[in-house]
């Protein structure tokens, strides 16, 4: 014979209202985290920093990403004189089988131990065509290539990444 009022039944109404009270409490929160995520305020794009970073020998100082092309500062603080001889970036925002490339003219550009240099990688017809991949952000894969000066008949390559935004 079931009691109404009996205490297993108390111990159960309490834990219903329990669970409701935080089932609804959850609710709430989901529907306020889509609503973040809805306008954007929870986008990666806007969360993720333009950052450029290579390895410890060659830092990216500066980085610009725009219609006309990929424009990197880099410095050398591997010690030594460096030749730059060339940089590409490939990315999928690049069409594909392209490479956005600076070619350093003649032997190639000198890099002195702590000095700057400024590397265009411009867009030209049929070369490093930029499309829209529908990201805020698109990540740049680089490639650096160089010779000690002290040394130039060897060729290193050091691997880079750019994250920017669309151009």
């Amino acid at each position: 014979m079931v009691m109404f009022g009996s205490s297993k039944s108390k111990r159960a109404q309490a834990a219903m209202e329990f669970l409701m009270t935080y089932g609804w409490a959850i609710l709430v929160v989901l529907v306020v985290i889509g609503a973040l995520a809805y306008f954007g305020v929870l986008s990666p794009a806007t969360l993720l920093p333009e950052k450029c970073t290579f390895p410890v020998s060659v830092s990216c100082t500066d980085h610009s990403v725009s219609p006309t092309g990929i424009t990197l500062v880099m410095q050398n603080g591997a010690g030594r004189d460096m030749i730059i001889r060339h940089v590409n970036a490939s990315s999928d925002a690049i069409a594909s089988g392209d490479l956005c490339s600076y070619a350093a003219p003649g032997l190639g550009f000198t890099l002195r131990n702590g000095a700057s240099g400024t590397f265009n990688l411009p867009t030209t017809a049929g070369q490093c065509d930029f499309f829209d991949t529908g990201r805020d952000k698109n990540r740049y894969n680089i490639n650096f290539s160089y010779s000690w000066l002290d040394s130039i008949a060897i060729t290193h390559t050091l691997p880079g990444e750019l994250l920017g935004r669309k151009p």
